[in-house]
Protein backbone atom coordinates (compact mmCIF):
# COMPACT_ATOMS: atom_id res chain seq x y z
CA UNK A 1 0.00 0.00 0.00
CA UNK A 2 2.78 2.59 1.17
CA UNK A 3 4.49 1.73 -2.53
CA UNK A 4 1.69 2.49 -3.92
CA UNK A 5 0.92 5.85 -2.37
CA UNK A 6 4.36 6.46 -3.14
CA UNK A 7 4.21 5.99 -7.07
CA UNK A 8 0.49 7.98 -6.65
CA UNK A 9 2.76 11.32 -4.68
CA UNK A 10 5.32 10.74 -8.07
CA UNK A 11 2.90 11.58 -10.15
CA UNK A 12 1.26 14.08 -8.37
CA UNK A 13 4.20 15.59 -7.69
CA UNK A 14 5.05 15.82 -11.48
CA UNK A 15 2.44 17.83 -12.72
CA UNK A 16 2.43 19.69 -9.81
CA UNK A 17 6.01 20.86 -10.10
CA UNK A 18 5.31 20.95 -13.70
CA UNK A 19 2.61 23.94 -13.10
CA UNK A 20 4.96 25.62 -10.28
CA UNK A 21 8.14 25.92 -12.67
CA UNK A 22 5.91 26.79 -16.07
CA UNK A 23 9.06 28.38 -18.01
CA UNK A 24 11.62 26.01 -16.62
CA UNK A 25 11.85 22.13 -17.08
CA UNK A 26 11.09 19.66 -14.45
CA UNK A 27 12.58 16.81 -12.94
CA UNK A 28 11.67 13.39 -14.77
CA UNK A 29 9.56 11.72 -11.81
CA UNK A 30 8.30 9.20 -14.44
CA UNK A 31 11.86 8.29 -15.20
CA UNK A 32 12.66 8.12 -11.70
CA UNK A 33 9.44 5.67 -11.08
CA UNK A 34 10.95 3.35 -13.60
CA UNK A 35 14.52 3.83 -12.37
CA UNK A 36 13.21 2.50 -8.90
CA UNK A 37 12.77 -1.00 -10.41
CA UNK A 38 16.50 -1.31 -11.81
CA UNK A 39 17.34 -3.53 -9.05
CA UNK A 40 14.66 -5.57 -8.96
CA UNK A 41 13.40 -6.86 -12.30
CA UNK A 42 15.29 -7.85 -15.73
CA UNK A 43 17.09 -5.62 -17.78
CA UNK A 44 13.90 -6.26 -20.58
CA UNK A 45 11.22 -5.96 -18.12
CA UNK A 46 12.74 -2.56 -17.26
CA UNK A 47 12.05 -1.65 -20.49
CA UNK A 48 9.20 -2.72 -21.57
CA UNK A 49 7.75 -1.33 -18.03
CA UNK A 50 9.58 1.98 -19.12
CA UNK A 51 7.83 2.20 -22.42
CA UNK A 52 4.28 1.38 -20.66
CA UNK A 53 5.21 4.57 -18.41
CA UNK A 54 6.11 6.47 -20.71
CA UNK A 55 2.80 5.85 -23.01
CA UNK A 56 1.16 6.77 -19.50
CA UNK A 57 3.00 9.86 -19.51
CA UNK A 58 2.17 10.29 -23.41
CA UNK A 59 -1.33 9.97 -23.05
CA UNK A 60 -1.32 12.11 -19.19
CA UNK A 61 0.43 15.01 -21.04
CA UNK A 62 -0.36 16.75 -24.33
CA UNK A 63 2.94 15.34 -26.40
CA UNK A 64 3.05 13.48 -29.51
CA UNK A 65 2.01 9.46 -28.62
CA UNK A 66 4.88 7.19 -27.99
CA UNK A 67 8.02 9.84 -27.74
CA UNK A 68 8.21 9.42 -24.08
CA UNK A 69 7.50 5.94 -24.36
CA UNK A 70 10.69 5.77 -26.73
CA UNK A 71 12.47 7.91 -24.74
CA UNK A 72 11.99 6.45 -21.36
CA UNK A 73 12.47 2.67 -22.55
CA UNK A 74 15.75 4.08 -24.17
CA UNK A 75 16.71 5.69 -20.97
CA UNK A 76 15.94 2.35 -19.14
CA UNK A 77 18.07 0.49 -21.54
CA UNK A 78 20.87 2.93 -21.02
CA UNK A 79 20.99 2.54 -16.99
CA UNK A 80 20.38 -1.08 -17.41
CA UNK A 81 23.73 -1.26 -19.74
CA UNK A 82 25.43 1.28 -16.82
CA UNK A 83 24.17 -1.10 -13.70
CA UNK A 84 25.58 -3.94 -15.00
CA UNK A 85 29.06 -2.42 -15.26
CA UNK A 86 28.93 -1.55 -11.38
CA UNK A 87 29.73 -3.24 -8.57
CA UNK A 88 27.77 -1.40 -5.59
CA UNK A 89 24.70 0.95 -5.34
CA UNK A 90 25.98 4.14 -3.22
CA UNK A 91 25.49 7.59 -3.71
CA UNK A 92 27.80 7.77 -6.56
CA UNK A 93 26.96 5.29 -8.69
CA UNK A 94 23.12 5.55 -8.17
CA UNK A 95 24.00 9.49 -9.87
CA UNK A 96 25.79 7.86 -12.13
CA UNK A 97 22.88 5.81 -12.98
CA UNK A 98 20.65 8.55 -13.65
CA UNK A 99 22.74 10.20 -15.63
CA UNK A 100 23.05 7.64 -18.13
CA UNK A 101 19.30 7.60 -18.18
CA UNK A 102 18.96 10.90 -19.30
CA UNK A 103 21.69 10.57 -21.68
CA UNK A 104 19.86 7.95 -23.02
CA UNK A 105 16.44 9.60 -23.01
CA UNK A 106 17.43 12.52 -24.69
CA UNK A 107 19.92 10.46 -27.10
CA UNK A 108 16.53 8.95 -28.09
CA UNK A 109 14.50 12.07 -27.89
CA UNK A 110 16.70 14.56 -30.05
CA UNK A 111 15.90 13.32 -32.87
CA UNK A 112 12.58 12.25 -32.57
CA UNK A 113 12.04 16.06 -31.74
CA UNK A 114 14.22 16.70 -34.74
CA UNK A 115 12.37 15.08 -37.31
CA UNK A 116 8.96 16.03 -35.61
CA UNK A 117 9.48 19.78 -35.82
CA UNK A 118 11.55 19.83 -38.87
CA UNK A 119 14.05 22.10 -38.74
CA UNK A 120 17.08 22.27 -36.16
CA UNK A 121 17.14 25.91 -35.18
CA UNK A 122 15.90 24.48 -31.57
CA UNK A 123 18.47 22.50 -30.89
CA UNK A 124 20.05 24.99 -28.68
CA UNK A 125 17.04 25.32 -26.50
CA UNK A 126 16.91 21.24 -26.45
CA UNK A 127 20.09 21.48 -25.25
CA UNK A 128 19.41 23.98 -22.82
CA UNK A 129 16.19 22.31 -21.44
CA UNK A 130 18.39 18.59 -21.05
CA UNK A 131 20.83 20.18 -19.28
CA UNK A 132 17.76 21.78 -16.23
CA UNK A 133 16.40 18.72 -16.44
CA UNK A 134 19.44 16.60 -15.93
CA UNK A 135 20.86 18.23 -13.32
CA UNK A 136 17.59 18.59 -11.45
CA UNK A 137 16.43 14.42 -12.07
CA UNK A 138 20.14 13.29 -11.07
CA UNK A 139 19.32 16.05 -7.67
CA UNK A 140 15.90 14.36 -7.02
CA UNK A 141 16.89 10.75 -7.54
CA UNK A 142 19.41 10.79 -5.18
CA UNK A 143 16.50 11.94 -2.41
CA UNK A 144 13.92 9.02 -4.29
CA UNK A 145 15.32 6.26 -5.27
CA UNK A 146 16.97 5.21 -1.59
CA UNK A 147 12.89 6.21 -0.81
CA UNK A 148 11.70 3.84 -3.17
CA UNK A 149 14.17 1.05 -2.33
CA UNK A 150 13.15 0.93 0.97
CA UNK A 151 9.51 0.51 0.36
CA UNK A 152 10.29 -1.91 -2.21
CA UNK A 153 12.63 -3.96 0.08
CA UNK A 154 9.62 -3.77 2.68
CA UNK A 155 7.00 -5.00 0.59
CA UNK A 156 6.66 -8.42 -0.76
CA UNK A 157 6.75 -7.37 -4.44
CA UNK A 158 8.95 -8.37 -7.26
CA UNK A 159 11.44 -9.96 -4.92
CA UNK A 160 14.31 -11.58 -7.52
CA UNK A 161 13.97 -15.01 -6.02
CA UNK A 162 10.16 -14.78 -7.34
CA UNK A 163 11.20 -13.46 -10.50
Amino acid sequence: MRLLLFYLVLVIAQGFLAALMNPFPTPDLFMLAVLILLWRIQPWQLVLLAYGVGLLQDLMGAGVLGVHAFALAAAALAASIVRAQLTQSGVFERGLVILSAEAGKWLAMVPLLLWLTGSSESLVRMGAVAAVESVLTVAAGLLLLPWGAALLQRSRLLRKELL
